[in-house]
């Protein structure tokens, strides 16, 4: 037997302490990454929700300008009316009903829909005498920011 002494392998402390900030390093950039992950993946799904909104009322100016090309031609206007539509557009029985205006900053939102934070607005523009221009947009803020999807389409009289 040898009677020499074996040196143990040990971590030092400054060991310890790089280990231990280079892993807390890790854990706070995986857990920025997860929080900034989180926040695009809400403001795309109330993108999607704000597309189909935008989808669903532009569908619904298709319907009433085949109901009455008449009424929906006068509703519109060389300067462009806006008209805001604070309630599901299944609320509004045809387009007489529509009164122009602003939906202003503050907007009430649609029912049911959680958190109600969505303005909708169309603007009818005409151009010529069988031409109506639609902008569709549908407006949201979000962690400071303003968000807009706009759908914008020509409805002429087909005859």
């Amino acid at each position: 037997m040898d009677n020499s002494i074996k040196k143990q392998q040990a971590f030092s402390l400054i060991e310890v302490l790089v280990f231990v900030s280079i892993l807390s390093m890790f854990f706070v950039l995986a857990a920025a990454v997860v929080t900034f992950s989180l926040r695009d993946m809400k403001i795309n799904e109330h993108k999607i929700i704000a597309t189909q909104y935008a989808d669903e009322l532009m569908e619904w100016l298709r319907s009433q300008k085949e109901v009455d090309w008449e009424t929906f031609y006068t509703k519109a206007d060389i300067n462009g009316l806006v008209y805001c539509f604070n309630e599901q557009v299944t609320s509004v029985t045809n387009i007489t009903d529509l009164i122009s205006g602003d939906c202003g900053a503050v907007y009430d939102g649609i029912e049911g829909q959680s958190p109600e934070i969505f303005k909708r607005e169309a603007t009818l523009t005409t151009e010529g005498l069988d031409q109506v221009n639609v902008l569709v947009e549908v407006e949201w803020k979000e962690l400071g920011n303003s968000y807009k999807v706009p759908i914008k389409s020509v409805l002429t009289l087909w005859e």
